[in-house]
């Protein structure tokens, strides 16, 4: 799915709902939202959306996570990119407790992980942010491991099934070429994008993206195309 050549930049709520732009993103949203609902039992699903290299857009990963909010669905967007976190400042959160202080932590409870939410703008829209210990993590890699993601992940899951809620999860993560990050997220989730720069990517760098996920046994449900001139 191409996005239109705009202000990338700029959220979805910068854009008239019938603009080009907002209608792009909502496509996005529908398309996931039918696979979604095609498996029968599905309360929530968690979305990565995963850039190949640093040069790509956060504000598309946030714009998914806020068509799908806008569409009625309850959203939880996750800033799991700890090298350059950044969501926050997009929404005008504070950057407290968030990912990387949970990492941190040995155990926690639902009730820590339903403090460090964030109440966006964005009706239906939460926001998970990189937390305070960002350095602490990435000085220690095996804090950012399977089983410590699971275990934030269930409990982003539990907090949608206790509100009653079919909800989404939307992810950002570290670009794939840059590190073991992305691929790790992507074993983790049900559905991966891989976002692309027209211009910009090459060809062989979205190869190279796309055959790492798939080594992560990734499910990749597409592609997300960012037209920027």
């Amino acid at each position: 799915m191409a996005i239109p050549s705009q202000e990338q930049v700029a959220l979805l709520t910068d854009y008239d709902i019938h603009s080009a732009y907002s209608t792009a993103y909502r496509t996005i949203y529908t398309n996931i939202r039918l696979d979604w609902q095609s498996e029968k039992n599905r309360q929530q699903t968690i979305l990565l959306v995963t850039p190949a290299h640093p040069q790509a857009q956060a504000s598309a990963v946030a714009n998914v996570a806020i068509a799908a909010a806008q569409s009625g669905t309850p959203t939880i967007l996750v800033d799991a990119y700890l090298d350059a976190p950044g969501l926050h400042q997009r929404f005008g959160i504070h950057n407290s407790i968030g990912l990387s202080d949970l990492l941190i932590q040995a155990t926690f409870s639902e009730q820590q992980i339903n403090a460090a939410l964030g109440q966006t703008f964005v009706p239906g829209l939460r926001l998970l942010s990189a937390g305070t210990t960002v350095a602490q993590v990435q000085e220690n890699s095996q804090l950012f491991t399977l089983v410590r993601l699971q275990q934030i992940l269930n409990g982003l899951q539990q907090t949608l099934d206790s509100e009653g809620h079919s909800g989404l999860i939307v992810l950002h993560s570290t670009p794939v070429l840059m590190g073991t990050e992305a691929s790790l997220l992507a074993s983790l989730v049900e559905q991966t994008f891989l976002l692309i720069v027209a211009g910009r990517t090459t060809r062989a760098q979205s190869k190279r993206a796309h055959e790492q996920l798939l080594r992560a046994h990734a499910h990749l449900a597409g592609a997300i195309l960012l037209d920027v001139q």
